[in-house]
C-alpha cells in the first residue's frame, strides 16, 4: 500500500520551498572513522588522510587509529614483527632564531610579523612511518559505540532484497549501489546515528537498484557530474523520504527536523548541478512516487497506521484555508515560474556526494 498523495505532497513542497531557502549543510548519517593518531586523537589531513583511509580499505582495517613505533613504545605496546607502515608526512614551520619545529599555533602568530618571518621562519617536511592499530599489541581496544538496532525493520529489509533478487553487503565507510554487481553497499549498521538514519540510507541505495533492466528499467549509465546522475540521485532521495515516511518509524519532533534537513541539504546540493532545477525536481518527484510504490510492495512492507495518516492528512490544519496541490498542479505552477524567471549557469560540485 502506498502512502497517502496528501502526505506525499506535503513532502514534496518542502524538497520544493528548499531550493528558495539558503544552502543546508549535509552530512553523512554514519560514522566516518577517518584515520587518526592512537596518542593525539588528532586527525589526518590531506593527503595522509586519503593514503591511510586507502591502505586501511585494502588492508581491512577496522581501526581508525594509527601511531608510530616510537609512540608505540613510550605506551608500552609493540608493533607485530614483520609489520609494514605507512609514510606519512608532516609539514611544519622551523624556526632559525629559536632553531626548533614550531607548533601551528605558535607559528601563526609569528606569521603575523613579515620581517621575522621572512628572515627565520622555513617552511620544512618531515617523514614519518606509521602503524594501525591491528598491527599492535598491547594497544587497548577501541570504544565500541551505541549500536544502532534494527530489529524492527530487518525482517522488511531482508524481504525486499529477496523479493527484489538484490545482492547486500556491510562493509567500509561509503553507502552506494553498484550496478555491474547489483549490488548495495552500507556502512556496518552499528555505525550509523540511528535507526531512521540506517533505514533512509538503506532505502536510497536500493532505489538506484529500482533502475536495474530487471525491475523499473532506467538509464543508470551517466557519470558522476552528468544531469543524469544528478536526476537519478534526487529520485532516490525523494524516494527514500517517502518510503521512510509510509514505514511510519517514531521520531521525536526534533529528530523529524533535524532528518528532514538533511533530506533538503542532499536535494538541494543535487539540484545545483541542474540547470532547470525546478522543473528536474517535480519530474524526480513524480519518478519517485512509483519507485517508493514498487519498494513498498517488494518489501511487503506493513504499515499499520497507513489509514490514520491518510485521515490526518485530509483533515484541515490550523490556519490552512484550502486544499493542498496536487503534484500534477505543483508541477505545473514549478515549469511556469522557471520559465518566467531565467536562473544563472549553475557550476558543477567537483566533489563526490555519498548517501
Amino acid at each position: 500500500m502506498a502512502l497517502p498523495n496528501k502526505l506525499r505532497e506535503r513532502l514534496a513542497q518542502q524538497f520544493i520551498d528548499s531550493l528558495k531557502e539558503g544552502q543546508l549543510p549535509w552530512k553523512a548519517c554514519w560514522q566516518k572513522n577517518l584515520p587518526e593518531n592512537g596518542i593525539t586523537g588528532k586527525a589526518y589531513r590531506g593527503a595522509n588522510s586519503f593514503l591511510l583511509s586507502l591502505i586501511a580499505e585494502l588492508e581491512g582495517y577496522s581501526d581508525s587509529r594509527w601511531c608510530t613505533f616510537r609512540q608505540a613504545s613510550e605506551k608500552g605496546w609493540h608493533i607485530q614483527k614483520g609489520a609494514k607502515g605507512v609514510p606519512v608526512e608532516y609539514w611544519a614551520y622551523y624556526d632559525s632564531f629559536q632553531k626548533k619545529l614550531l607548533p601551528w599555533s605558535e607559528a601563526k602568530s609569528l606569521l603575523e610579523d613579515s620581517l621575522y618571518a621572512e628572515r627565520y621562519l622555513q617552511l620544512r617536511s618531515r617523514t614519518y612511518t606509521v602503524f594501525n592499530a591491528h598491527q599492535i599489541e598491547g594497544i587497548p581496544e577501541l570504544p565500541i559505540a551505541p549500536s544502532t538496532n534494527i530489529d524492527a525493520i530487518r525482517k522488511q529489509r531482508d524481504t525486499l532484497l529477496k523479493n527484489m533478487d538484490l545482492m547486500y553487503r556491510e562493509e567500509g565507510s561509503r553507502a552506494y549501489y553498484s550496478p555491474s554487481k547489483d549490488m548495495v553497499t552500507l556502512p556496518p549498521e552499528s555505525s550509523f546515528f540511528d535507526v531512521y538514519s540506517y533505514t533512509c540510507t538503506f532505502l536510497h541505495e536500493c532505489g538506484h537498484a529500482t533502475g536495474h533492466p530487471t525491475r523499473l528499467n532506467r538509464d543508470l549509465s551517466g557519470g558522476f557530474g552528468s544531469d543524469s546522475y544528478a536526476k537519478e540521485e534526487l529520485r532516490a532521495e525523494i524516494a527514500s523520504a517517502f518510503t521512510a515516511q509510509a514505514i511510519g518509524l517514531q521520531l521525536t519532533d526534533q529528530q523529524l527536523q533535524t532528518h528532514m534537513e538533511l533530506h533538503k541539504a542532499y536535494i538541494q546540493s543535487w539540484s545545483e548541478d541542474l540547470e532547470n532545477a525546478p522543473e528536474e525536481l517535480f519530474r524526480a518527484i513524480k519518478d519517485a512516487e512509483r519507485i517508493s510504490d514498487y519498494l513498498i510492495e517488494k518489501g511487503e512492507f506493513e504499515i499499520p497506521k497507513i489509514q490514520e495518516l491518510a485521515q490526518s492528512a485530509e483533515t484541515p490544519q490550523p490556519g490552512e484555508n484550502k486544499p493542498a496541490k496536487s503534484l500534477d498542479e505543483l508541477v505545473a505552477e514549478a515549469v511556469e515560474q522557471a520559465s518566467q524567471s531565467p536562473t544563472e549557469p549553475r557550476k558543477r560540485r567537483s566533489s563526490e556526494r555519498e548517501r
